[in-house]
């Protein structure tokens, strides 16, 4: 299957909006309206990553329902409507960012041509991911606080920077940096941590294969 003009699109814009999100985010929660400022960012982003899916696919209904009550939540945060927001958003948005991975990943596993769009799909997937496990990090956290132990957690000025500690160490983790200022401190912390460091890897080898595997196809199929 070749990625079409559609998801060329949806996956370009998509990638700007989550690197806006990563590298701007953290800069915009130190400005006096910083909650709104990130939360403004992180709704373009979650409303982006909706074109990515299939509009045919049974998925499209349920990503839709997922990200319109993470977006409630998020913005019942933000103007202190509800009290239960920020365990009830992490889940939701853990659900959302996972039912994303899969949809992308289906996408660019089935594609048989590599072409821009696949490319930035990819990073897309792979910059999803991390948000992921930050995400889960985040809600463990609020689980069982205490969970995780470093400076950077010590005393987080608002409930944005917490956000993006833990998405922080996500990447930290995904890559195996491992820079040691963020720790987990409990058994299921650990293992999450080891999961997620495991699959980074396996994540980068398996891609790198099947871009391979489909520049290969693509060379023999035009030397017939």
């Amino acid at each position: 299957m070749k990625v079409g003009y559609y998801h060329s699109w949806s996956f370009h814009n998509l990638l700007v909006w989550l690197l806006l999100y990563i590298l701007v985010g953290p800069i915009l929660a130190k400005l006096p309206a910083a909650k709104i400022l990130v939360s403004l960012l992180m709704s373009a982003t979650l409303f982006s990553a909706v074109y990515v899916i299939n509009r045919q696919s049974r998925m499209f209904i349920g990503t839709i329902i997922l990200m319109g009550v993470t977006l409630i939540l998020f913005w019942g945060d933000v103007f202190n409507l509800f009290s239960f927001t920020g365990m009830a958003s992490s889940g939701i948005l853990c659900l959302y960012l996972g039912l994303l991975s899969f949809s992308i990943g289906r996408i660019l596993f089935s594609a048989r041509t590599i072409t821009p769009a696949l490319i930035s799909g990819a990073l897309c997937l792979y910059l999803i991911f991390g948000m992921f496990w930050g995400s889960l990090y985040f809600l463990l956290e609020l689980l069982q606080p205490g969970s995780f132990v470093g400076d950077l957690l010590s005393n987080p000025e608002k409930y944005s920077d917490l956000l993006h500690y833990f998405q922080y160490f996500s990447f930290v983790t995904l890559t195996t940096l491992g820079y040691g200022d963020i720790l987990p401190q409990t058994e299921i912390a650990t293992a999450f941590c080891q999961v997620e460091a495991i699959i980074g890897q396996f994540f980068m080898a398996v891609l790198v294969a099947r871009f391979v595997g489909i520049h290969i196809a693509q060379e023999f199929s035009t030397q017939k």
